[in-house]
């Protein structure tokens, strides 16, 4: 029996500031596919979860969709939560050298 993972990839990114959020996106398999998933949540408000992706897709589409879900992120201002396994969108590659995604964290 082969077990497969709950996700196929996943990142997190936050937001700094007085209003700041948390956003967790992922890949999981869905019967003959996989769909993109996000959660966010806002300091002060509700923990917002859905999906991207109603209907599953093949992985290569999923991937296009987290990428581009990820970098509009990024693009608004989001780092990478975990700076030193971070995910870069545009490369697919993982890098602890990003400066935009690797942020030094106040001590």
């Amino acid at each position: 029996m082969t077990l497969e993972p709950a996700t196929a990839r996943s990142t997190s990114l936050y937001f700094r500031g007085p209003f700041g959020s948390e956003y967790h996106a992922a890949i999981e398999p869905r019967a003959e596919g996989f769909i993109v998933t996000f959660a966010i949540y806002r300091r002060g408000g509700n923990l917002t979860v859905g999906s991207e992706t109603p209907n599953p897709l093949p992985l290569e589409a999923a991937t296009k969709v987290l990428d581009k879900l990820v970098a509009s992120k990024v693009a608004k201002g989001y780092h990478a939560c975990f700076p030193n396994h971070s995910w870069h969108p545009l490369s697919g590659d993982m890098s602890a050298d990003d400066p935009v995604l690797s942020p030094a964290l106040p001590d």
